[in-house]
């Protein structure tokens, strides 16, 4: 067996102990569960090894030890999450600084440390404020809480008392790249309608904190949430934009490397870090260096790559993070699934009009792929997403670009940065249209 495969399939049996783990971890014998499930695991891996004749005991023995490390480094990881100093269900005082902040349509949603609190839309605090806060912390229970320990937040406050101590008082990067984000989405505010602002914020920066309820449940219905949740079609997109400016403005290929790394490790930091976002920017990331020393990268083993590095970070996203799952299992989609439809259908390898070909078998994939982790979560498919998307995805990528020059051109002077909205304003009208009529033919056939 080559090294690389070696790698792939190691890798991949630490995850699924990391996933044993997080399944048995509400347990009260989640140790032992734990031991046990990898055991039988182990035991069907042996029984299938001598079934099939495969003299395969050392693989064996390496793949279940990277079981065991990976339930290991779950609960290692769990454990030192905790905080037995938070005092639950009692009012008491904190002081510290916004590690996070969100502003909604009607209300905030602030992080200080391990603990998040909701909090009136004014007045608005942002990244880097001390504040104190006076309230009561309840901890996180129901079909949430497992998404709160993702998080790492082991406690909630819903609209306490708080106060402005001071503003962030040396600049951070991260402050830094938040006020970036701002700055775009307000040069979106002046010079396009509000409905179509924060759907270019979403498209561009994946905001959508100023999305409305019904917004959302078109989005959902029309399948196009996706638009706006950030994943390696955005990033590809970035980068494409990227390489194109840093060769207009000559800069030299040894530079471009470095420089297109650090855009996108910018724009994750400023979008959220959302995990479609990470694993997208991972992967162009490793296969940006492998073209750059000359290597043909082993798609596997970068997906694999990819998944390793965000579980070592939080292992709780694995199990407990719908958007990894889905980001995960669209791409296992595309690359492999897509290829083979088009074989099996003996599609040409035109894209057609508008691309609608190619739209429509990069749809079909991933909505074939995720579709049993969209059943279990969600109980609902939209039956005009294949649909919706073959009209919508040729636009995006220009919509995208004109949308990050409307932010520069507002450098230059509000009345340019009105002249490029006007095109923008028609592609978002386009979009937003689609989607509305969609939903609305859904809406009345359910």
């Amino acid at each position: 067996m080559k090294i690389r495969d070696i790698f792939f399939w190691v890798v991949c049996f630490f995850l699924v102990g990391v996933l044993v783990a997080s399944a048995a971890h509400n347990f009260t014998q989640a140790y032992l569960i734990s031991i046990l499930i990898i055991a039988l695991l182990v035991a069907m891996l042996f029984a299938a090894t001598h079934f099939l004749l495969l003299p395969l005991p050392r693989g064996v023995v390496a793949i279940s030890l990277a079981m065991f490390l990976g339930a290991g480094y779950f609960f290692t990881f769990n454990y030192f999450q905790q905080d037995p100093a938070i005092i639950f269900d009692k009012k008491v005082e904190i002081t510290g600084t916004i590690t996070e902040a969100e502003q909604r349509l009607n209300s905030q949603v602030l992080r200080i440390d391990n603990i998040q609190l909701t909090t009136s839309r004014y007045p608005e605090f942002k990244y880097g404020d001390t504040i104190k806060v006076i309230g009561v912390i309840e901890k996180p229970t129901g079909e949430f809480a497992d998404y709160y320990q993702k998080e790492g937040i082991l406690g909630l406050i819903g609209f306490p008392k708080v106060e402005l101590l001071s503003h962030e008082t040396a600049p951070s990067i991260k402050g830094t790249l938040f006020k970036i984000k701002d700055y775009f989405i307000g040069s979106f505010k002046k010079v396009l309608p509000f409905e179509q602002a924060a759907f270019l914020s979403g498209l561009t920066l994946g905001d959508t904190s100023e999305f409305s309820d019904e917004f959302k449940e078109k989005l959902r219905l029309t399948g196009t949430t996706h638009l706006v949740a950030l994943s390696g079609y955005n990033i590809s997109i970035i980068i494409r934009y990227v390489g194109g400016f840093f060769a207009l403005w000559w800069v030299t290929k040894k530079w471009r490397l470095p420089l297109s790394i650090l855009v996108v490790i910018g724009f994750v930091v400023m979008t959220g870090a959302e995990p479609s976002v990470v694993r997208a920017a991972i992967m162009a990331m490793i296969l940006i260096l492998a073209d750059r020393v000359g290597r043909v990268a082993y798609i596997p083993n970068v997906m694999a790559t990819a998944a390793l590095a965000m579980t070592l970070i939080n292992p709780k996203i694995l199990a407990f993070d719908i958007g990894f799952q889905l980001s995960f299992v669209a791409l296992v989609g595309l690359i492999y699934l897509e290829p083979w439809l088009r074989k099996k259908f003996k599609v040409k390898n035109e894209p057609g009009f508008f691309s609608w070909r190619s739209n429509f078998w990069t749809t079909t994939s991933a909505q074939l792929a995720v579709l049993p982790i969209i059943i279990y979560h969600f109980g609902f498919i939209s039956p005009v997403s294949i649909l919706t998307n073959v009209l919508l995805l040729e636009f995006i990528p220009i919509t995208m670009g004109l949308g990050f020059f409307i932010g520069f051109a507002a450098i230059v002077g509000y009345w340019f940065s009105w002249v490029i909205a006007l095109p923008v304003q028609v592609f978002l009208g386009y979009e937003l249209t689609i989607i509305g009529i969609f939903s609305k033919i859904l809406s009345i056939l359910m």
